[in-house]
């Protein structure tokens, strides 16, 4: 049986208002096609039979499949989406590829490519995500070569769970219904429209969870991190409440960007607990991004659980095998 693996460059990842506001980098349309050829590099060295590469509008998995298709072993097929030029393209893709049977799944973009792609894939398929956006709190700080070669490992089954973590999220509730989720951070802020959806002012910010923050993270994820540090591994969140007459932090909120925030309170979660929020109107920031608005007198609650992404650390993949390496195995294709 042939081993597929999924592929999802996203060409808006990397480019938003915080490049005018920040010292954040542009990720440039050539760039992530360079990306996305070194994960499939990676991928055919490992010894996956098929790649499923999204089809997006500006043509850049077009470009990885006839720049690599006639040189490699592993096939390479164009995925179909909507075209809308918007991060439904990303939930359709990732959704046709999981039925389409495939072992693990590569984004190359940041924390919200990552999100899309495990709204449609669920917490059981593995993933990984090559860093190309913003703040890239779940992306892997390896080469994509790598990256794409221990996602392949993964999917060929040369190793196994030792080398996943499952992450946690966090679950929007409104009016007792499931509304969205989010991997690391959901914030609710005083505004009354949605606008530009990058978070650029912490000021707005009254109330957020947090899943994930360590003091190595950049974004809202690095409030946490200064506060409290708290790794995907550990069974616990954090609930904070924005403003005057308690602690004072400084985070590092996009790159290059310090900022002192004021907290007036925060306590510790436990996953499976659900916190209730303020009755308001607010608009709810997903992962860095505002997408939901929420208005006076609905009921609103986050509920922090354990089914988030099922991520592939680099690191261990590559170190067991190396490990296996010097007894004597061997991986892969040979060249």
């Amino acid at each position: 049986m042939s081993t597929r693996v999924g592929l999802i460059i996203n060409p808006d990842a990397g480019k938003d208002i915080r490049r005018l506001v920040s010292s954040a980098s542009y990720t440039s349309n050539f760039t992530k096609v360079e990306l996305g050829k070194r994960v499939v590099m990676g991928l055919n060295a490992s010894g996956v039979d098929e790649v499923l590469i999204m089809h997006d509008n500006y043509g850049l998995g077009e470009d990885v499949v006839n720049m690599l298709s006639t040189h490699i072993n592993t096939r390479l097929t164009l995925v179909e989406t909507k075209g809308s030029g918007t991060v439904q393209d990303t939930l359709v893709a990732a959704e046709r590829m999981r039925r389409s049977g495939i072992k693990a799944i590569v984004v190359v973009g940041g924390d919200g490519t990552l999100r899309a792609a495990f709204k449609s894939c669920g917490s059981d398929l593995p993933m990984v995500c090559v860093a190309a956006g913003t703040n890239n709190v779940t992306g892997a700080y390896y080469d994509a070569t790598l990256a794409g070669y221990a996602a392949g490992l993964v999917a060929t089954g040369v190793v196994g769970g030792e080398c996943l973590r499952s992450a946690k999220a966090l679950e929007v509730l409104i009016n007792g219904r499931s509304s969205d989720v989010a991997v690391i951070d959901v914030a609710f802020m005083r505004k009354s429209y949605v606008g530009a959806k990058a978070i650029v002012d912490v000021s707005d910010i009254v109330y957020a969870i947090f899943s994930k923050g360590e003091p190595t993270d950049i974004g809202l994820a690095s409030i946490l991190g200064f506060l409290d540090p708290t790794p995907f591994e550990s069974d616990r969140g954090c609930f904070v409440e924005f403003g005057d007459g308690g602690l004072e932090v400084k985070a590092i909120i996009m790159p290059g960007e310090f900022r002192v925030v004021r907290i007036k309170d925060y306590k510790n979660l436990n996953v499976d607990e659900v916190v209730s929020i303020p009755s308001g109107r607010y608009v709810v920031a997903l992962d860095g991004e505002r997408e939901l608005e929420v208005y006076e007198g609905d009921s609103v609650s986050v509920r922090i659980t354990r089914k988030g992404p099922l991520l592939i650390n680099v690191y261990k993949v590559l170190n067991t095998v190396s490990g296996a390496c010097k007894r004597g195995a061997s991986f892969g294709r040979r060249s």
